[in-house]
């Protein structure tokens, strides 16, 4: 991903016809969780008897997956357009405009859904365009089996684009990306990009709105794992997101890292027990990662660590986001970050398809910033994605929202959740700042006697240290004594539990938790390093020299490279 500026090497002097534009470099400030747009206020039911649903007749999962989305959101079958298309993830130009976007366009004309003027010719791509349309579809859901990206064709680069900079003289992107301006005037170009007039709005023309359709889809490796993602975005809207927020800065340039520690700032406003890793190091399998409800991250090419390995408990309507460059080339294999999200059990995410250069790319603060207001998924994409006709694609219900449910109510309606030991750590935080201390540890302790978890203890044990009560720090945690063995999302916090102990004075209890924790069986590769070396300390300290020499000889031998094969000279 480049961070491609030199004053946005003033692209205000590329103009797409029919569009007033001019691109600005301004980053964006820092929003809070008030942030909101003025839209008209509908609920869901209203939105979902205006919304279209297309699904692709040649792909078996496409229109089972469209129709449980309907009746799950109370939309029409009557919604869902039909469409004879490739069943393969990447399309030509031609690919997608005559089987996607012809098609489409004329099956919103045909059933009224848009009121439109035709063009009366095609243009240089052969689409069909309006020369003036009204439409009131809120949003456009595409089903898995709905080409996802459109490939570069030179032979249909416009001489128009000539003074353009040579990377942004392409003419790929995202199907999502190009449905959004299907509506838009005729002489739209493919080519490069169109500014988002939603981005940086808090209010919405109706000239934009008439010809803009703004998309999200519903898509991943298999079809188990869109239908989980239906069900699991209802759950959460129902008790509300629970869990922890994960930020991982280290990346190559300032202004992403200032977004994504933005995103954080957002997350710990909201009082969400939160995590930083800021080396260059990515989060891996030795960091703390239980309860990923919002996870923000940034320029790592591949998904890795925990999020391929979909054995974690993901809270329902959990947030995932990883800023780069080619996160969502495909959403089938679970080695890109929008594939291995959905398969692992998130629920919304947004990417890009190929190269959209960094001030191109959705802004995680937005993002987050209008979920937390209360907002629904797909109006927080529109507000974060800065540009259309390029490489940008979100999966989600567009429906969705996160943070409908206040921590108040959530509290009450909680009760027997998995994760109810979240909603509380956050009710803590929210008290110790506007409370204070003593309030804080007093709801603390009776949440852990009424739910008494790790997650808790650790938290409530925090609370004591920071008061220099840690013989109380300490009762709370001799709760892990009676754990037989821990659960893979627990491993790095039950490490943080015996370093905690250690290092008040409970150097056996920590020493017997880290022989424990290594006799367990899944433990990665990374994680058992640190566990290795980090109990030949401790055990050191408690005249245990040969097993912390045996300890510091496996961890040497896990960081040792694998001995090469001998040459088959036969």
């Amino acid at each position: 991903m480049f961070n491609f500026n030199r004053n946005f090497i003033k692209l205000c002097s590329f103009i797409k016809e029919g569009w007033s534009v001019c691109l600005t470099a301004a980053v964006y400030a820092l929003l809070l969780p008030s942030f909101a747009i003025s839209l008209p206020a509908q609920s869901n039911a209203a939105l979902a008897e205006e919304m279209v649903i297309v699904v692709n007749r040649n792909d078996p999962d496409s229109l089972s997956i469209g129709q449980h989305y309907a009746r799950q959101r109370g939309i029409p079958e009557s919604r869902i357009v039909h469409l004879s298309a490739p069943i393969k993830e990447t399309i030509s130009i031609a690919e997608y405009v005559n089987t996607v976007a012809n098609p489409l366009l004329n099956a919103l004309l045909e059933n009224e859904w848009v009121k439109g003027v035709k063009a009366g010719s095609k243009d240089v791509y052969g689409r069909e365009r309006l020369s003036v349309s009204i439409h009131s579809i809120p949003f456009v859901v595409l089903i898995k089996g709905v080409p996802l990206r459109i490939t570069h064709d030179p032979l249909l680069i416009e001489e128009s684009s000539a003074n353009l900079p040579m990377q942004f003289r392409v003419n790929n992107g995202s199907v999502d990306g190009e449905i959004a301006l299907l509506l838009a005037p005729p002489r739209t170009s493919m080519t490069a990009l169109v500014p988002n007039p939603y981005f940086e709005k808090s209010s919405i023309s109706s000239t934009d709105a008439n010809r803009l359709l703004r998309v999200t889809r519903l898509d991943g490796p298999t079809k188990a794992n869109v239908m989980n993602l239906i069900d699991r975005t209802l759950i959460a809207e129902e008790i509300g997101l629970m869990g922890r927020a994960y930020i991982d800065t280290g990346g190559p340039h300032a202004k992403g890292d200032e977004w994504i520690r933005a995103a954080g700032d957002i997350a710990e406003a909201a009082f969400f027990d939160i995590d930083y890793e800021t080396s260059k190091r990515a989060m891996n399998h030795r960091d703390r990662l239980d309860a990923p409800a919002i996870y923000m991250g940034w320029y790592r090419p591949h998904a890795q660590a925990q999020w391929r390995s979909p054995r974690w408990p993901v809270p329902p309507g959990a947030i995932g986001f990883h800023l780069h460059s080619f996160s969502g080339t495909s959403v089938r294999s679970t080695k890109t970050w929008l594939g291995a999200f959905i398969a692992q059990g998130y629920c919304a995410t947004v990417g890009n398809v190929y190269e959209p250069y960094l001030e191109h790319t959705h802004r995680p603060q937005v993002f987050l910033a209008h979920l937390m207001s209360g907002g629904s998924f797909g109006e927080a994409v529109a507000l974060s994605t800065p540009s259309l006709s390029w490489q940008s694609v979100a999966i989600g219900d567009p429906l969705y929202r996160p943070f409908k449910v206040s921590l108040a109510e959530q509290l009450k309606s909680s009760e027997g959740s998995t994760f109810t030991a979240y909603a509380s750590i956050r009710e803590i935080n929210r008290m110790l700042v506007e409370e204070g201390s003593e309030p804080a540890i007093a709801y603390a302790r009776s949440e852990f006697i009424s739910q008494p978890s790790l997650a808790l203890a650790y938290r409530l044990a925090q609370l004591y240290a920071s008061e220099a009560k840690d013989r109380e720090a300490v009762e709370v945690l001799k709760i892990i004594r009676f754990i037989t063995s821990f659960s893979p999302d627990d491993f790095v916090l039950v490490q943080k539990i015996a370093n905690f102990l250690y290092k008040r004075g409970e150097g056996e209890m920590a020493f017997n938790i880290y022989k424990k924790l290594l006799e367990e069986r899944d433990l990665d590769k990374q994680l058992k390093i640190a566990l290795f070396q980090g109990g030949a300390r401790i055990a050191d300290a408690q005249n245990e020299p040969v097993i912390a020499s045996r300890w510091n000889i496996e961890a040497s031998k896990l960081k040792s490279p694998p001995t090469p094969r001998p040459a088959n000279n036969k």
